[in-house]
């Protein structure tokens, strides 16, 4: 592919030099994982898993959810209308388009210490006091409370035990940003630990201007965060924790750059209609947003001669408001500061899962098993008020949700010898699912589609409610054969299946017609082909995954032609198949160097091709052919002092794709370049850190909408600089 030659190009020079610098005993980094929820080493997993340290997070500058998208395989993350909070998530072809609204569910599953976070709206958020973060990708639900069908994300928090801690940072960057961080926990007694971890994030000047219309720049948020853990270890068979958390955040939400030269042609996408970071939107509708989290999480285990029982309890209540302009201030394709569809939403989610576990071992621990329970419940409402600022009417949706599901799973692994084991597992998966809409209209007109008016099954103007409910149920079996040819080099072949739920509309804004349309559920079949191999004395870290995903009732965000809305269809049968590779190399004790690698192909079934808009051309969206991180550290000491310097720094490529299913918008393919420089104390407790984002200044799109009355764009941001002085206790 000629597109990624420059990426390589730069993998050669960086291990070129990891090649000519002297050799040191150095070894990769263990690291241990609970991706099957016991500890093992991550080259021991029979899955393709992404782990990431402390150390990983800084040097990969993931400070939000929004980051993990580059750091992994086949999964982007980006944010595209909604508030700054809701994260639109893409892993293998599966993804979810309008994560702010609570009837949206996600193909991968977040979990915070092992409860599940079911609500993109509020999941791009700082990622702080994290002990390491998880990523696993291809369909989850015979370990995990509920079952996914893309993948999960899972973050592990610091819990206090026996020994004491303090962290925190004080950073201070371009665009007035300014973030506080800190953390302390330990023993209070014995047995019992607490720790307590807090946040404060402050951007106070935006990077998205007002071009000719004027005004201060958008892009400002505040988010503060606070999370109190308690932790009882002290005793032989019981153990407890408990964790409270309280998340605050203000933004400017999101704040479209309009394109040129008109949204009536959508084929034409064209350009920016002034800068490339340039908003036109008028005071009356710039945006903003702001959410409250309240989560609570309470996790009880007993430890009976080997049998281990767990209760864990989760409870989350989200408050999100969010506002924009949806054409970026330019409706009328012809003056700027012009407002558009102004959409606002005020939603409240509360969520309670309640998950049974039990696991052991038999048979002379060549058997390894486990088997669970799993509740959800999930009340949502959703007020939703689409208004046109300029002549036209008004609606507003008053939505309501209600979700319960049940699951029982169950997974064993038989060791046959030293060599060979073999995994099966399988969930039964039962949804039932409530929906109402109610649709007023606020000013009675005339009406039509863009009128923004409740449009009733005639397509005539009138107020309507409806009500929904309906039941799925799925069973979803897994099989892996595990093959250890050596102490550091393991095979593995899997077969899962995985199930999402169907759900009901979101964006219909008004009409009735699309509004009672209830999509199916969606299927995968997946195979995946791994190799996880440590070479030269355990300096060589690489791990590969080859896999196949074939999608059966695949769910999709469709632009409707005739109307001012992006229902969700059921559009038929694709398949993604890809390779994944991570590697790390550690040649000396003062070098070190990554890759990430992965590459996707898909296909769309003609069945499918015929319920998809004319303009599609074949490709799913959120899919790049081709994605490439490559990176590299260097640490030296200074003479006569206790004192190291290091830099690093890495270049990301990611290869164009489709922001959404009719292939209009083509998100051109771009690199990135991240660095960092700092001075710190081996074994000590203070660093300085210069961090860069973005150090090239390049200008990058990650998603938009394109056709049917809008014509807009979401840039990455440009350079990012932060300066911050840390203390970590060793």
């Amino acid at each position: 592919m000629i597109i990624v030659k420059r990426p390589f190009a730069g993998l050669s020079v960086v291990f070129g030099l990891i090649i000519a610098t002297p050799a040191a005993q150095a070894a990769v980094e263990e690291i241990t994982v609970n991706a099957q929820r016991r500890n093992q080493s991550l080259q021991d997993v029979p899955v393709a898993v992404s782990a990431f340290t402390q150390d990983d997070q800084l040097k990969l500058g993931l400070d939000m959810g929004i980051d993990l998208g580059a750091a992994v395989p086949n999964m982007q993350t980006y944010q595209v209308s909604a508030g700054t909070t809701a994260l639109q998530v893409f892993m293998r072809g599966a993804g979810i388009q309008n994560p702010g609204f609570v009837a949206s569910e996600a193909p991968v599953g977040i979990y915070v210490d092992d409860i599940y976070r079911g609500r993109m709206a509020s999941s791009n958020l700082d990622l702080n006091d994290i002990e390491r973060i998880e990523v696993l990708r291809g369909p989850q639900g015979t370990l995990y409370g509920r079952n996914s069908i893309a993948g999960a994300v899972k973050v592990i928090t610091k819990t206090p035990e026996d020994e004491f801690w303090a962290d925190g940072s004080v950073g201070y960057g371009e665009y007035k940003t300014t973030k506080v961080t800190a953390s302390v926990g330990g023993p209070v007694m014995d047995g019992l630990g607490l720790s307590i971890s807090g946040l404060y994030h402050d951007r106070g000047e935006g990077w998205i201007d007002r071009g000719s219309v004027g005004g201060r720049s958008l892009g400002e948020y505040t988010n503060k965060a606070v999370r109190g853990k308690a932790n009882w270890f002290g005793g032989d068979v019981f153990s407890a924790t408990l964790s409270l958390s309280y998340v605050d955040a203000k933004n400017d939400a999101y704040n479209a750059i309009p394109y040129g030269p008109d949204y009536f042609e959508p084929s034409v996408p064209g350009a920016p209609v002034e800068g490339f970071y340039d908003t036109l939107v008028p005071d009356e509708t710039v945006g903003s947003g702001k959410g409250e989290q309240k989560n609570a999480a309470l996790e009880l285990a007993w430890d009976f001669d080997g049998i281990r029982l767990k209760s864990i309890t989760g409870y989350g209540d989200i408050d999100d408001f969010f506002a924009f302009d949806l054409n970026g201030g330019y409706a009328d394709g012809a003056t700027p500061g012009t407002p558009g569809v102004y959409i606002q939403s005020d939603s409240n989610n509360k969520t309670l899962t309640q998950e049974f576990l039990l696991e052991g071992e038999s048979f002379d621990d060549r058997l390894e098993w486990i088997t669970g329970l799993f509740y959800m419940s999930e009340e949502g409402k959703q007020l939703y008020n689409p208004t046109v600022v300029l002549p036209g009417d008004s609606l507003v949706e008053n939505v309501a949700t209600e979700t319960k599901s049940y699951a029982v799973f169950a997974e064993g692994t038989w060791r046959f010898n030293e060599k060979w084991s073999a995994t099966l597992g399988g969930r039964y998966t039962k949804d039932k699912k409530k929906y109402s809409n109610d649709c007023s209209i606020l000013v009675p007109g005339q009406g039509s589609p863009f009128d923004l008016t409740c449009l009733d099954s005639n397509f005539d103007p009138n107020d309507w409610e409806l009500d929904k409910s309906n039941d799925w149920s799925e069973f979803t079996p897994r099989a892996v054969v595990s093959y250890q040819q050596s102490d550091r080099s393991n095979w593995y072949l899997s077969a899962s299946q995985g199930y999402q739920a169907g759900g009901y509309q979101t964006l219909c804004l008004g009409v009735y017609a699309c509004a009672n349309e209830t999509y199916d559920p969606q299927k995968v079949t997946s195979w995946e082909l791994g190799n996880k191999t440590e070479f030269f004395d355990n300096t060589l870290r690489m791990n590969l995954a080859a896999f196949y995903a074939k999608y059966k009732d695949m769910q999709q965000s469709s632009i409707a032609s005739s109307s001012f809305i992006f229902p969700i269809l059921n559009v038929g049968s694709a398949s993604v198949s890809g390779i994944e590779l991570e590697m790390n190399w550690a040649p000396t004790d003062h070098f070190s160097g990554f890759l990430i690698g992965s590459y996707a192909n898909e296909s769309i079934s003609e069945g499918a091709q015929e319920n998809l808009p004319s303009d599609n051309k074949g490709y799913l969206p959120g899919l790049p052919e081709t994605t490439l991180r490559v990176g590299a550290d260097w640490r030296h000491g200074f003479v006569l002092s206790g004192w190291d310097y290091f830099l690093g720094g890495d270049v990301n490529y990611v290869d164009s794709y489709y922001a959404t299913i009719n292939n209009v918008l083509e998100v051109p393919s771009y690199t990135r370049v991240n660095a960092h420089l700092g001075i710190d104390q081996p074994g000590g407790n203070w660093s300085v850190l210069l961090q860069a984002k973005n150090l090239a200044d390049s200008k990058d799109i990650v998603s938009g909408i394109a056709g049917n009355g809008t014509n807009i764009r979401t840039p990455l941001p440009p350079r990012e600089i932060m300066f911050s002085v840390n203390f970590k206790t060793r």
